[in-house]
């Protein structure tokens, strides 16, 4: 029952988000084509890349834009439903979060539907339609199994994101303002997840598979996908498993908010 109050509660609170917003429409439609240029420029570049020098760490075009739309399909099931978690150093800063308190809605879920992006729609549109484009040219042989595979890996990406997310807004209730680490942390796996995380070497791999787990967002899955795994350096078990990887960072990141809120201190007191 409690799932299903949270739920409901998530729904109608996010339907009231996204129609404050869309009183705006000439607002809705060039930020929504805003969200689309911005993940387009990135796929561009890929492709610019690519055509210059063939191929990324032994990688083809084929095979890093399917990484790629990946990437971008996790960003934006992370970012449609979870994207207003950035604005929690704003609302902890101005007092805000005091109101939060004295509802009888859980506070996390009132952060998450504080306000709806529009931009997230322009990920989304991008992402999905990157990712049935992508896949269809990528050299593998699609299954029932692959695809529910391809399903899973999409959503375990989106929660590492959530998960990461929601970890700097645990944080927030003790540094204030974690914007510059937010800048990074999604600079970084705006501009790094999408590619063969293995060029960067073992150092640096390892690094992105434990301290910031942005390998687990697409590459892991994708060697799994392309029959690649032997260019890992983890066992194939843990490879396929990287879906996994989704559920247990969010878990770690919500935890560490609740932890981490009552540490928070009203800027009138």
């Amino acid at each position: 029952m409690a799932e299903q109050s949270w739920l409901r509660q998530y729904v109608i609170l996010e339907r009231a988000a996204l129609r404050a917003q869309l009183q705006y429409r000439v607002n809705f439609w060039t930020t929504l084509m805003g969200g689309v240029a911005f993940q387009g420029t990135q796929l561009l570049f890929l492709g610019v890349l690519l055509g210059k020098f063939g191929l990324i760490a032994g990688w083809g075009f084929p095979e890093v834009a399917f990484v790629f739309a990946m990437r971008l399909a996790s960003h934006a099931l992370y970012v449609v439903p979870f994207g207003a978690l950035m604005l929690t150093d704003e609302i902890v800063r101005d007092g805000e979060f005091d109101r939060v308190l004295l509802r009888p809605v859980n506070p996390f879920l009132q952060l998450v539907t504080r306000r709806f992006s529009l931009m997230s729609l322009g990920d989304a549109l991008l992402g999905i339609g990157a990712l049935i484009l992508f896949s269809r040219q990528a050299p593998v042989d699609w299954s029932v199994l692959k695809i529910a595979y391809l399903l899973l890996a999409v959503i375990g990406g989106s929660l590492i994101e959530t998960g990461i997310a929601t970890f700097f807004c645990g944080l927030a209730f003790v540094a204030t303002s974690t914007f510059s680490l937010r800048i990074f942390a999604d600079s970084s796996i705006t501009q790094f997840s999408g590619y063969p995380l293995t060029m960067f070497g073992r150092p640096a791999f390892y690094a992105f598979c434990t301290a910031f787990p942005m390998a687990f967002i697409s590459f892991l899955p994708a060697t799994v996908l392309l029959n690649r795994t032997a260019d890992v350096p983890l066992p194939t078990w843990l490879t396929i498993a990287s879906p996994l990887a989704g559920p247990l960072v969010l878990a770690l990141g919500y935890t560490f908010f609740i932890r981490m809120m009552p540490s928070y201190t009203s800027p009138g007191s």
